[in-house]
């Protein structure tokens, strides 16, 4: 942001601010990757992750943030969304951004996310292999792949869902900002599993801040293959996945450290009639 210019949110940031939330989602992740194993193994601190279509790599800034031994490799293919990555992550010591088909990139690590329902960027199922292929040939002994997916009854339902958003306390410019974040689910198809999705932002200041509304329409727009739970435990598997689990974005218990225990859904009615899941595959 120009520091001569009166405070406005992009859309990345509002992205960050109302549809992710990197440090539980990191915490997760982590409690994900040590679930079954030995006390010595969970106590490590120097896990690497791998975000692959990383945006604005928010969820590996949260990562540096939870293990200062860590480190973070966010990819992503889009020069403007990393650029402004770059400038989120300026002082995150550990997080080495790479602007790159994910397909590219060799670098090694723990725990690969795929989040944000990016596994749905890919359309073929062939595609959808290769990359499953790729990301296990990346993983270190015992690690695993974790992608997150949308479904249930109403997952190919159509419309539009308003939500008004918290935004950051002061001193944030933006602390008393009015933030509505909008989801569109605009075109559906149950016979391919192809969906349309958008998001919009609507920011109302304060009257007396001189400052303008903003109206961000389309602000993100997507087109994915809704991949089905069992669709894509069967990928990872056929790509040599040892393992298969499917996670609810929820801690089971937290010790009195803070660290997170989680359980996999063993019972169907676990996750509900809509669901938000982590899919993890471990080798």
């Amino acid at each position: 942001m120009n520091a001569d210019r009166p405070f406005a949110w992009d859309k990345f940031a509002l992205y960050e601010l109302c549809a992710q939330n990197p440090p539980r989602d990191a915490r997760l992740l982590r409690a994900i990757h040590q679930d079954g194993r030995s006390r010595r193994a969970r106590q490590r601190a120097d896990l690497t992750l791998g975000e692959d279509f990383c945006g604005t790599a928010a969820l590996s800034r949260a990562w540096c943030d939870l293990l200062p031994r860590g480190r973070a490799i966010g990819v992503d293919n889009d020069r403007p969304t990393l650029a402004r990555a770059r400038e989120m992550a300026a002082g995150c010591a550990g997080l080495r951004l790479v602007l790159s088909d994910v397909m590219r990139v060799r670098d090694k690590a723990d725990v690969i996310a795929v989040l944000n329902f990016s596994i749905c960027e890919m359309h073929e199922r062939a595609r959808l292999a290769r990359y499953l292929r790729h990301a296990r040939a990346r993983l270190r002994p015992g690690g695993c792949l974790i992608c997150d997916l949308y479904g249930g009854a109403d997952a190919f339902e159509t419309g539009l869902l308003d939500q008004r958003i918290k935004p950051p306390p002061a001193p944030h410019p933006g602390a008393r900002d009015k933030v509505t974040y909008s989801w569109e689910q605009r075109r559906a198809d149950p016979l391919t599993g192809r969906v349309i999705d958008a998001m919009h932002f609507e920011v109302t200041p304060p009257r007396r801040s001189g400052r303008t509304p903003q109206v961000l329409l389309n602000a993100f727009v997507y087109d994915w293959r809704l991949w089905s739970v069992p669709e894509l435990r069967d990928a990872m598997a056929e790509a040599g996945f040892a393992r298969t689990r499917v996670y609810p974005r929820t801690a089971a218990a937290t010790d009195a450290d803070g660290n997170l225990y989680v359980r996999a859904v063993e019972d169907p009615a676990e996750v509900g009639g809509s669901f938000n899941v982590f899919v993890a595959g471990r080798l």
